[in-house]
This record gives structure tokens, C-alpha cells and sequence, in this order.
């Protein structure tokens, strides 16, 4: 593992390995980074905020995420900046403080990829799941690899789009075990989509 400082950009969303995110940019300091990404070549942190607003800013942040590469970019007919970002690997912010521009910078570590493992008829069901959803999101975020019987990816996508608190979520994130993951997944999607995985069956 290998610990660096990179910027972080907060988020009620998330994005994980292998995750293609599309992302509108407006405040100057997250413009700047972007530029510098760009023209380094080198990426960022999308890290999710917590629910208590109340919190300062600097705490405002959990301690997992996923360090993210700029894909594309361009301006929006709103005037704003566009990007596009892919996921790469997760990383786990040790402390981070604000810079001279005011832009949230964390010492991270970077997580190791997790071992793929097929997933077991037990939670066949997630990924049928996600298949019905994913018509719904595919205008917004879209895949050209998709793995439908990986265990991280399955349990990533969900991660990334259901409707959870950022507090479950990260707890999901901070999973490093594939099979884990679904296990806990499969009780959240059992409980909010109960009618729907029967459907499924």
C-alpha cells in the first residue's frame, strides 16, 4: 500500500472501481483541480459526506473512497464543466485538511484490488436485480465491461446506486471481501425491495 496526498471531492454520491460517473463541475477550486488533473494526467478522490450537515466541512467526510481518472470533459449547455469519471481503486483517507485554495487534500492509502470471486447461487438474485434496475441509470451512468458474475462488480454497482445513507454505504465500501458485501446487500435489498426480488425468483 502505498500512502500519497491527493484532493478529495466530497459527495452524496459515490463512484467504485470499475464505476463510470458523470460529474458537473462549478465551484473555481474543483475547476482548478480538474485542470490540473488534466494536465498532469493524475486523478482525484471522490469521497462521500456525511448526513450531519452541522459538522465543519473538514469533518464533514468518511474515511473511505475511490481514487477516480478523467475520462472526458467538456462544457455543458449550461455553461458548466462536464467530466466523466472512472473508478479505479479504493483508497482509505488517514487525515485531511484544506489546502491554499481552500480544496479538501487527504493523505490516502491505496486499498489492494480485491480477489475476484464468481458469485454464489445464494446471491444470483443481486445480480438479476441489478440487471432490471440498470435500463433505469444507464442514460446516466453506462458500462461497456459488464460483469454480471463478479462478485466485487455486482456488489460495487449496487453500492453505487441504491438508495442508501451515506453511512451504510461507506460501511460497504470499507468491505473488503466481495462475498461479504453481497451478504450484507442481500439483507438491504431483501428488506427495500422485498417485492421486487420476488419477482425475480
Amino acid at each position: 500500500m502505498n500512502d500519497k496526498t491527493t484532493p478529495l471531492f466530497p459527495l452524496k454520491s459515490i463512484v467504485l472501481p470499475g464505476g463510470i460517473f458523470p460529474l458537473r463541475i462549478f465551484e473555481r477550486r474543483y475547476i482548478d483541480m480538474v485542470k490540473e488533473c488534466i494536465k498532469n494526467n493524475t486523478g482525484f478522490c471522490i469521497v462521500l459526506t456525511r448526513n450531519d450537515s452541522s459538522k465543519k466541512y473538514i469533518d464533514d467526510v468518511y474515511n473511505y473512497g475511490c481514487y477516480v481518472m478523467i475520462t472526458d470533459w467538456n462544457q455543458l449547455e449550461d455553461g458548466l464543466l462536464g467530466i466523466t469519471v472512472l473508478g479505479k481503486y479504493k483508497i482509505h483517507v488517514k487525515d485531511c485538511k484544506l489546502n491554499e485554495n481552500n480544496l479538501l487534500c487527504g493523505n490516502i492509502e491505496t486499498i489492494p484490488d480485491e480477489k475476484e470471486y464468481m458469485i454464489p447461487q445464494k446471491y444470483i438474485i443481486l445480480s438479476k436485480f441489478y440487471k432490471k434496475i440498470y435500463p433505469g441509470i444507464k442514460n446516466f451512468i453506462s458500462y461497456t465491461n459488464e460483469r454480471y458474475s463478479d462478485a466485487s462488480w455486482v456488489g460495487f454497482r449496487l453500492t453505487e446506486c441504491l438508495p442508501l445513507d451515506s453511512h451504510t454505504k461507506n460501511k460497504l465500501i470499507a468491505t473488503n471481501d466481495g462475498i461479504e458485501r453481497l451478504e450484507k446487500l442481500y439483507e438491504i435489498v431483501n428488506k427495500l425491495f422485498k417485492a421486487e426480488i420476488k419477482d425475480l425468483d
